[in-house]
C-alpha cells in the first residue's frame, strides 16, 4: 500500500512536470529552436529536479533548502547565459499546478515557489 501511494505521487509529479514543461514551451519556443532536443530534455530534468528539492524542503519543513536550489540554478544559468526567465516561467506555472496536490503540501510548495519567484524576479539577468 505505502510502494503504491509514492508510485501514485510519483506518477502525479511525471504529470505535472509534463504539463508545466508544455505551458514553458508554449512561452517560450526559442527553447526549443535555440537550444534543440537537449533544451527540451533539460527543461524536464529542471523540472524534474524542483519537485525533488520541494519534495525534500517539505519533508524537513526547511524552505530554504529548495531556495538554495533556486539560487544555484540562477547561477548556473548566468554563468551560461541563459536567460532566467525560464525559470520564472516554469515556477509561476508549477506554483499554479500544485494545487493538484495534498491541500498543505500544495501550500508549502506555493510559499517556497513564491518566495523563489520574488527573489529571481529581483535578481533577473537575461
Amino acid at each position: 500500500m505505502y510502494q503504491t501511494r509514492i508510485l501514485d505521487q510519483h506518477e502525479l509529479i511525471d504529470e505535472l512536470v509534463s504539463e508545466i514543461a508544455q505551458n514553458v514551451f508554449l512561452k517560450h519556443p526559442e527553447i526549443i529552436e535555440k537550444f534543440g532536443e537537449k533544451g527540451r530534455s533539460q527543461t524536464f530534468s529542471d523540472l524534474q529536479k524542483h519537485f525533488l528539492h520541494l519534495q525534500t524542503a517539505y519533508k524537513l519543513r526547511a524552505p530554504e533548502l529548495f531556495m538554495d536550489h533556486v539560487k544555484w540554478l540562477h547561477n548556473v544559468l548566468v554563468s551560461r547565459e541563459i536567460d532566467t526567465r525560464l525559470v520564472l516561467t516554469g515556477l509561476s506555472i508549477m506554483k499554479e499546478c500544485v494545487k493538484k496536490l495534498s491541500p498543505e503540501k500544495a501550500a508549502f510548495y506555493r510559499e517556497c515557489i513564491s518566495e523563489a519567484v520574488q527573489w529571481l524576479d529581483e535578481n533577473h539577468c537575461s
